[in-house]
Order: structure tokens, then sequence, then C-alpha cells
């Protein structure tokens, strides 16, 4: 163990979802080869994506000291997800290899105007607990923010969440970020259990709706500040922006224009990068959301999750 590892400080740790991407573009979801049939794309590529790689490497392109806490299967695609972590110099004590299951992996279907089908398979996902955060709060306690997801896609996880978070708040003094993915289902009395002690919970629209059964952003605000959100909410409205409140106030940023979206694979995740690295340069929350879109607007240039994102003076001086 070096020593400059050992004993660094990190500005957050990200944990939840490793997963290979092989990502097809374009994609003619209506016009699809009948089986036997062959079509031709334009590129195939393989990258890294999960909340875990997609803000962990955002975080560290944009210039922050980052470790993961995530499962990899004993395969090809779990030792190109270390490769790609090690390239980009997060920590990797944190990453567990599990000899039970194959590494989590999707294929992405992009389409023309850069929207996209999965096709997943959750691999050692499955397996990804509680524990495995745990047995790494003394990464949490070098660090200045946690961020976990996704909430929906951790059922295993979930019904453990208020011990877990409870846990990390008696132990370290991170701020924690809970962020959130596929259909996460209503459940209003564990997730007040949880929620309480989640500093930062921006959601994108389509689960927030899903986890609330609210429609209008500020009645989703509402409600997540009725079931015991402490402190900054807001939900990522894609193209539309997004809405960010605290106690006091509630503004909706709009989103920065593009003139071509080339792929808007992990541009939720390039948004949460952007906020969390404003929130670690001292920046309000309207100030980093803002920022945040902007990460995002460049995440969707260029194909692959991380790709297009550049250092965080890029963005904060704009």
């Amino acid at each position: 163990m070096r020593q400059s590892e050992s004993a660094r400080r990190l500005d957050a740790v990200v944990a939840g979802l490793a997963v290979v991407d092989v990502l097809g573009r374009p994609v003619d979801f209506d016009d699809l080869p009948k089986p036997g049939g062959l079509k031709f794309l334009d590129s195939i590529t393989m990258s890294t994506g999960g909340n875990v790689s997609n803000v962990g490497i955002d975080l560290a392109k944009l210039g922050f000291q980052v470790a993961a806490i995530t499962r990899i299967g004993n395969d090809a695609l779990g030792r190109f997800i270390l490769h790609d972590f090690k390239q980009h110099r997060l920590e990797t004590r944190g990453v567990l290899v599990d000899r039970t299951a194959q590494t989590s992996a999707t294929f992405v279907g992009i389409g023309k105007d850069g929207e996209r089908a999965f096709l997943h398979t959750r691999g050692c996902t499955d397996n990804f607990c509680v524990t495995d955060v745990v047995e790494n709060l003394p990464l949490l306690k070098r660090s200045k923010i946690f961020a976990l997801g996704y909430l929906g896609l951790l059922p295993e996880m979930e019904k453990n969440l208020g011990v877990l978070f409870q846990t990390i708040k008696r132990k370290t003094s991170v701020s924690i970020l809970l962020d959130t993915g596929g259909n996460p289902r209503r459940q209003p009395r564990r997730f007040s259990s949880f929620l309480r002690h989640v500093d930062y919970f921006i959601p994108s629209y389509e689960e927030a709706v899903s986890l609330t059964g609210r429609k209008k952003p500020e009645d989703i605000i509402q409600y997540l500040y009725d079931k015991g959100a402490p402190n900054v909410v807001g939900v990522k409205m894609g193209a539309r922006g997004c809405f960010i409140a605290t106690r006091q106030m509630t503004h909706h940023i709009p989103a920065v224009s593009v003139k071509r979206v080339v792929d808007t694979t992990g541009a939720g995740d390039a948004f949460v990068a952007g906020f969390l690295a404003s929130i670690i340069r001292g920046f309000n929350p309207f100030e980093a959301a803002r920022i945040g879109n902007a990460v995002a607007a460049e995440c969707i240039t260029a194909v692959g999750a991380s790709t297009a994102i550049k250092k965080f003076k890029q963005y904060s001086t704009k």
C-alpha cells in the first residue's frame, strides 16, 4: 500500500453500480433486424457505466480525488472496469472482486436523436450490500461527500439504507448524496427512514414521479420535505433543466443548450458530478445546479458517459 494512497484526503467516495456498457449507434428502434438478419451500425464502443464509473470518473476528470466502492466479477469485464478506474486515478481499495457472479453489463442502443434503450444483466450487483460500504468506512472518514446510487436498482441494500446512513452520520463527517435509477417503488415508510439522513437528493423526473406519486416538480419537492428531507432536494428535468430547493426557496435552473446531441448516456450522472464538484468547492446549491447542467450538456456531445468531460474551471467560470 503506497503511503500517498493510504493517507491522502479524498473529495468524494462513490458507491453502488459499476457496469460495462456496450454502446451501438445509431440504432433504429422501429426497424430492427429480423431473426438471423444483419444491420450495420456506425460504431460499437465499450465503456464503463453505472453511477460509480460515471460520477467517479467525471469527478476525477473535473480534477477531484475520488474513491470507488462497488463489486466487479472475476472476468474480463471486471478487469476492464478496474483498468479504467486506475487510468483515471480512482482509489480502488473499495472495489470487491466477486467470484460468484459476472460483472454487471448493459447493451445500450443509441438512436439518431441520442435517446437510448437498454438490455442489462445485473450480475454481481445482486450481491452488493450494506456491509460492502460499512467495511470501507475508513475511506468515508477521509472524504467530504459520499454518493450512493442507484435507489431503485439496489433492492438487497434498500431495506437497510436507514441503518447504513445513520451509521455513516454517526461515525463520519461526510455529507450524503443519494441518486436514483431504474424505476424505484413508492414505499413511504421506508423512504422516510433513510431520507432524513440524506443531504442531497435530486432524482430524475420519471423516478421522482415513481417515488412520490406527484407530477409537478413543486409538489414533488414538497413531498420530499414532508417525508423528512433535511437539506437540498430537487428534480432533474433533462432538456428542461432542473428544479433545486432548500427549505427557504425553490428555483428552476434552465438547461444549457447543445448544438448537436450525440449520446445522452450518463447525462444525469454528469449533472451529479458537476453538482458535487461545485458543492465541494463551496458554491451554493443553485450555482452548483447551474454548473451541473453545464457538465451534463458537455456530456451529451460525445459517445460515452465521460468522454467529453473537461476540468472544473471550464464550467465554473462561465
